[in-house]
């Protein structure tokens, strides 16, 4: 497979980078960092004599053949490249570490442009057209939804206000997605990011937040402002420090303050830049931490948990209706997605988790419209088999409730098979669910795999 292949080369790119603003160029951490990418491209390379890197449209394409799933992994860092004027990197075998330093300076804001074994712009295109592939809106609407996310998180550090007209129109992309393909949108919104917990994290909270408002009878409109509210519900969170994020520990009292903040800031910078009909949004990053019994924060005045029928929260009702559905969704993506502190969880740990919070943290009535929508084995979960293969869950309800669709993925010697096996289980072959740590299988990759099949069009 290329794709760890080339996750190796950007993860290097991107170390060389960073290297090259902390200890400048001649320092032996930064050289080594530049034989890294010599190294990572000549084991891309292979037997062959030279591979092309093409960028186009937030898209990264290895000799012409479109990488989707690094494409949203990669997202900021391909836009860092557009931005800098990288239409296509051609590395030519032996690549020389000299040539990768000029690549990085270069890419780091340098004026000269690398040469020799690392050429730029050499043969770039000039239109590609990829609307053959019934899955290519679905990935744009979610690359669309994390530029967006990005230039609010930089308006919210610098304080220069909202401007919501591209993050309406990147949840209305994926609202449409979501309706017209949603076990595809599913698999997706198994995405995750080390680099970029934050706004990933907030992207596949709107993919199921969506799905679940859709599930529980909401009409298009609501859906919409339900999306924006997921998609903005840690918002916030931009201007909390990054030591204090990903702090390992239990957070002391002043760190625990700034957090709890978050809320407050996200709501207030939302409601700053509303249109008329996207108030609720605020009031869903204001209220997704509250909790379905008032337990959490912040703590919102005449709260109510019994009245749970109010689709508008108001003094003494409920939580607002979206917020409980994003609060289900927002703890179900965050407990499988590993952070610095801890690892990721499982989908079915994770489910237990919301069935354990039903009526504290959580709507109970949300909690079991989500599980009724999941399934008893998530789209994503990576599930063992009797015979040693493992298996990527594809759909477990509705007709498949009896017998999951699911891919095999790595077969029973443990090698990772190119071309998934789509295969409908005997719940009773199922051993165990892995989690994503010990088993890394990209989503993207696999939907576009198995797009002629049940994801095509």
């Amino acid at each position: 497979m290329t794709e760890p292949a080339i996750r190796s080369l950007l993860l290097a790119i991107r170390r060389a980078t960073a290297h090259l603003r902390i200890y400048g160029p001649t320092h032996e951490v930064a050289e080594a960092a530049f034989r890294d990418i010599a190294d990572a491209a000549d084991t891309l390379i292979g037997s062959a004599a030279r591979m092309m890197i093409t960028v186009l449209d937030h898209t990264l394409y290895l000799n012409r053949a479109p990488m989707a799933g690094i494409s949203l992994e990669f997202n900021g860092m391909i836009g860092e490249m557009e931005a800098r004027g990288v239409e296509s990197i051609m590395f030519e075998a032996p690549v020389q570490a000299a040539d990768c330093g000029a690549l990085a300076r270069f890419l780091q804001g340098g004026d000269d442009r690398p040469g020799g074994s690392v050429v730029l712009n050499e043969d770039s295109w000039a239109r590609v057209d990829l609307n053959d592939s019934p899955t290519e809106g679905l990935r744009h609407a979610y690359t669309d939804s994390l530029v967006a996310l990005r230039s609010l998180g930089g308006a919210v550090k610098s304080g220069t206000g909202l401007e919501l007209g591209q993050a309406s129109r990147a949840v209305r992309s994926l609202l449409e997605q979501v309706v017209a393909q949603p076990e595809a949108a599913f698999l997706l919104a198994t995405m995750k990011s080390h680099h970029e917990y934050t706004f990933y994290h907030s992207v596949n909270t709107a993919i199921l937040a969506i799905a679940l408002g859709r599930l529980v009878g909401l009409d298009h409109d609501d859906l919409f402002v339900l999306g924006v509210g997921a998609l903005l519900h840690d918002i916030g969170k931009i201007g909390v420090s990054a030591s204090i994020l990903e702090h390992p520990g239990r957070l002391g009292p002043e760190a625990w303050a700034e957090i709890k903040l978050h809320p407050q800031i996200g709501a207030e910078a939302i409601l700053a830049a509303a249109g008329h009909g996207i108030e609720p949004a605020a009031v869903v990053a204001y209220e997704h931490h509250a909790g379905f019994d008032g337990s959490g924060y912040p703590t919102i005045p005449n709260h109510d948990h019994t009245a749970r029928d109010r689709h508008i929260a108001k003094s003494g009702a409920s939580l607002h209706l979206f917020s409980r559905l994003v609060a289900v969704a927002d703890t179900y993506d965050a407990v499988t997605t590993r952070r610095s502190y801890r690892r990721a969880e499982t989908p079915n740990r994770a489910v237990h988790l919301l069935l354990k919070g039903a009526g504290r943290s959580h709507d109970p009535d949300a909690v079991n419209a989500f599980i009724s929508m999941m399934g008893i084995h998530p789209p994503g979960s990576r599930l063992l088999l009797d015979d040693g293969r493992i298996a990527v869950a594809i759909q477990s309800t509705g007709d498949s409730a009896s017998r999951p669709i699911a891919a095999v993925v790595v077969d029973a010697d443990g090698n990772t098979l190119a071309q998934p096996v789509l295969i409908q289980l005997d719940p009773r072959r199922i051993v165990d669910q892995i989690p994503p740590l010990h088993q890394s299988i990209d989503p993207s990759y696999l939907i576009e795999r198995l797009r002629d099949g049940i994801f095509a069009a």
